[in-house]
């Protein structure tokens, strides 16, 4: 067996004995959404901007590079806006209206997901592009999809969404905001990492603790029985992220193809890859973090990462393989 057949069995197993584990807990009572939200808002809050920071502080970083995470962070806004229009045509309920549209503007483009498919199609080479591709997701989800979140809350805020933006900048949950960006800064600055994180392997330590935990939290949440009164937005969620992704991915691709920011080669490929993954874990945090339908959003995880495991992820092997 290769390297990255066993890293991609390790990583499938993990992550369904992890949901699984949840599930079980809860249905036994051991555990249930008060565990699952403060798990999720550790992941979302400290611990996926932990990993982005030490990843990108490890990534050289160039002018020229500056396209794949702007374009990037324009396909979230872009797909987030276009979700939200759609989202009466599948759901008549508040806060299910902003769920579905955090759910069609996020997808997993991170190590459990998309940067891990395009290790397995272009090995070290994409897993590091990857990183320059989600370079400004914590600043577009503080920005974007907090205020988002919180405005179709259950909570129901009063404040006007310029106030909310303005808020989310000073809100504790956005505590993952200043750790990326001095990543950034670390990197732009060419600061050499610390050797110890590399030779004490500190990242692949945090990546698989953290990718259980946060898998474990979506299995407390879910309720198989959810997932059929769910058909209409898990249909929905599949044609966004899966066909209108790939299609506003490759209008901005090709958009930009004459503009010295165009996408080329392997940074085009790792762009469209990206564009049509999976929703993202983040979805699940944000859900916890600001009362937005947990377990709706859960099933939606599941569910649509499982049909992208099932009838996407083979098509794009063999058209990107």
């Amino acid at each position: 067996m290769t390297d990255t057949a066993i890293r991609l069995t390790i990583a499938a197993g993990t992550v369904m004995a992890a949901t699984v584990a949840g599930y079980v807990c809860r249905r036994l009572k051991l555990a249930g959404d008060r565990t699952a939200r403060a798990i999720m808002t550790f992941v979302g809050v400290f611990a996926y901007p932990i990993v982005g920071g030490l990843s990108i502080w490890s990534t050289p970083l160039h002018a020229t590079d500056i396209g794949l995470p702007l374009f990037a962070s324009a396909h979230i806004v872009a797909m987030t806006f276009l979700s939200l229009a759609l989202a009466r045509f599948v759901t008549r309920d508040r806060a299910e209206t902003g769920l579905f549209a955090i759910a069609g503007g996020t997808g997993n483009n991170g190590f459990t997901m998309g940067a891990f498919v395009l290790y397995l199609l272009y090995g070290e080479p994409g897993m590091g592009l990857s990183n320059l591709y989600i370079l400004l997701f914590t600043p577009t989800m503080v920005l974007l999809l907090f205020p988002l979140a919180r405005h179709y809350s259950d909570a129901r805020p009063s404040a006007s969404m310029r106030k909310l933006i303005v808020s989310s900048l000073f809100d504790w949950r956005s505590a993952g905001l200043p750790l990326v960006v001095l990543g950034i800064v670390l990197s732009a600055m060419g600061v050499p990492r610390p050797p110890q994180i590399a030779a004490w392997h500190v990242l692949d330590i945090l990546v698989f603790s953290i990718t259980p935990m946060a898998f474990f939290g979506i299995g407390l949440l879910l309720h198989v029985s959810r997932v059929r009164m769910l058909w209409r937005m898990l249909a929905g969620l599949a044609v966004v992220r899966f066909a209108l992704g790939a299609a506003v991915g490759l209008a901005l691709a090709g958009a930009m193809w004459w503009t010295p920011l165009a996408l080329r080669d392997l940074r085009w490929n790792v762009f469209v890859v990206q564009a049509f993954v999976p929703t993202s874990v983040t979805m699940v945090a944000l859900a916890n973090m600001f009362q937005l339908r947990p377990r709706e959003a859960s099933a939606l995880f599941v569910v649509n990462t499982a049909m992208y495991l099932l009838l996407v992820l083979p098509l794009v092997l063999w058209l990107f393989g």
